[in-house]
């Protein structure tokens, strides 16, 4: 059997980089990152960085996608986002000068692209626009974190699990089957992203798929009623 042959992106001409913070950038600016960083391929499980280890660079996401995860204090692991194409991760720590304060690790076979800290620098540096982006992202970031601890406080379990169905089918949607959310997920890190124990996880997804507001098959979940999920979830819309 041949070995599948990976073409990596090149910057100049790669589709992410213009739904990302790179957008804006000059052409002498995208080919100083072109001829700068480097390109791995993981398979799914394998970690692209570790908790507690020092930033050397940014990593953006061109193919597949990563979960961040961090671990309690009881040594649980907790997922706290899910990432894909056009994304990038590690710039908290760099801009902080502290170690990374998640893990990432492939869900799925990915290709990902990285910055060292040098070239990432002389970007900060040199282009006024760019801080300011990045400022914007951590805003984001920061606005988004605020709005999962105040569902956490607030909304029960089963209203969390609907929401973060609805969150994932929003971003990804299978292009050829639009029902279904088009990435896998083990009852284990479903309630990791939910914030509760896996069996209460197991108990309301068989309960959604009951009531036929979805539709359980292995790791596929098929969204069958997406008004009755948006209720559920005690949101307006997503």
């Amino acid at each position: 059997m041949r070995k599948k042959t990976i073409e990596f992106p090149k910057c100049e001409t790669c589709p992410k980089r213009t739904a990302s913070v790179f957008c804006d950038l000059s052409e002498e600016e995208v080919e100083t990152i072109s001829v700068n960083k480097g390109c791995n391929f993981y398979k799914r499980g394998q970690n692209l960085f570790s908790e507690g280890s020092r930033a050397i660079g940014i990593h953006c996401i061109y193919e597949g996608k990563v979960k961040l995860t961090k671990l309690g204090i009881d040594g649980k692991e907790q997922i706290v986002k899910i990432v894909s194409g056009g994304d990038v991760l590690g710039y908290n720590s760099l801009l902080s000068q502290m170690p990374y304060n998640v893990s990432a690790e492939a869900l799925d076979d990915a290709v990902v692209c990285f910055l060292p800290t040098s070239t990432f620098s002389e970007l900060l540096d040199e282009n006024k626009d760019f801080p300011r982006k990045m400022m914007q992202i951590m805003a984001h970031d920061t606005q988004d974190m605020e709005k999962r601890l105040t569902n956490w406080m607030q909304k029960s379990v089963r209203e969390r699990l609907a929401e973060v169905l609805l969150l994932l089918h929003s971003r990804y949607q299978d292009k050829e089957k639009p029902q279904i959310i088009d990435v896998r997920l083990s009852r284990e890190e479903i309630a990791n992203l939910v914030g509760t124990a896996t069996e209460s996880a197991i108990r309301y997804l068989s309960e959604l798929n009951t009531d036929k507001i979805i539709e359980l098959k292995g790791k596929q979940i098929k969204i069958l009623d997406k008004e009755k999920l948006i209720r559920t979830a005690n949101i307006e819309s997503v």
